[in-house]
C-alpha cells in the first residue's frame, strides 16, 4: 500500500493568489499541506519559486498547463518545469469545442503521447485531467477512455474523483481500472450537483482514499472551485477531513 501525500491545487485560492501568490504559498503551508499543484506561477521565475516553496516545506509537485501552451510552447513550459523541480505536467482539459469524431478524441489522445515523449527525456511525467463531460460517450465508448486508449502509457491519468462521481460513475471502481496509471488524482466533493468542501458532501471519501491506495496512488490533491466559507477556510476543512482518514 502507498503512502499518500496531500497537496493542494492552487486554482482553489485563485482570487488569494491573484492579491499575493508567496502569502498564499504560505497560508498553504500553515496549514499543513505536504505540497502544491500550480495553475499559473504568479508571475515569478521558476528559480525563484523554486526557492519560496522549498523555504516552506512544500513540493512543487505538479502543474495544470493549458492545450494551447503545451502545442504551441512546449520547450518553454519543460523548461520552466524542469527548474522548479516538478514531477508532473498535467493538461486540465482537452480543447472539446475542435474535437467531436471518434477519430478526434483519438488523435488527442496521440497529441498527449506526442507531448509525453517530449517531457520524459528531461524525467517529467504527462498527465491528463478529467471533467464530467468526458463521461459523455463517443461510439458506445466514454471519452475519457478513447483518451487513454489512444495514448501511450506514459500519459499518466489524473482522475478528479469528484467530477467521476458527479459524472455518475463510481470514483473507487473507475480509479482501480487505471491501478498503476495514476500517480495523482484531485479530490472535490459534492452535495448534489452542488459542490461543497471535501468531506462534506456524498462522495465516500474513506471508500476513495482506500482506493487510491490499492491503485497506487501517490498525492490526493484537493481541489475546491465553489465554497461554503471563505476559500483559505474551505481548502483547510477539506484537508482536515482527508487527514482525519489517513
Amino acid at each position: 500500500m502507498n503512502q499518500l501525500s496531500v497537496g493542494l491545487q492552487l486554482w482553489s485560492l485563485r482570487d488569494d493568489a491573484k492579491q499575493d501568490f508567496v502569502g498564499t504559498l504560505k497560508q498553504v503551508a500553515n496549514m499543513g499541506y505536504a505540497g502544491v499543484e500550480f495553475a499559473g506561477y504568479g508571475g515569478l521565475g521558476a528559480t525563484e519559486l523554486k526557492k519560496v516553496v522549498t523555504d516552506l516545506g512544500l513540493k512543487p509537485v505538479s502543474s495544470h498547463v493549458g492545450y494551447g501552451q503545451l502545442k504551441d510552447h512546449l520547450p518553454e513550459t519543460i523548461e520552466y518545469a524542469v527548474e522548479l523541480g516538478l514531477e508532473y505536467v498535467v493538461c486540465p482539459g482537452a480543447p472539446r469545442e475542435a474535437l467531436r469524431t471518434l477519430e478526434d478524441w483519438r488523435g488527442f489522445g496521440q497529441f498527449m503521447s506526442s507531448v509525453a515523449d517530449e517531457c520524459s527525456k528531461h524525467g517529467l511525467i504527462v498527465g491528463y485531467h478529467n471533467h464530467a463531460w468526458e463521461f459523455d460517450k463517443v461510439e458506445g465508448k466514454h471519452i475519457l477512455d478513447i483518451i487513454f486508449e489512444s495514448a501511450s502509457p506514459k500519459v499518466q491519468t489524473q482522475l478528479d474523483l469528484g467530477w467521476v462521481f458527479h459524472a455518475g460513475v463510481d470514483p473507487v471502481k473507475y480509479l482501480l481500472g487505471y491501478k498503476g496509471r495514476c500517480p495523482t488524482v484531485h479530490v472535490k466533493d459534492f452535495k448534489g450537483d452542488r459542490q461543497v468542501e471535501v468531506g462534506h458532501g456524498d462522495l465516500d471519501l474513506s471508500g476513495v482514499i482506500e482506493g487510491a491506495r490499492q491503485a497506487g496512488v501517490k498525492w490526493l490533491i484537493v481541489e475546491t472551485e465553489e465554497y461554503n466559507m471563505a476559500p483559505v477556510d474551505s481548502v483547510k476543512v477539506g484537508l482536515d477531513s482527508i487527514k482525519a482518514l489517513l
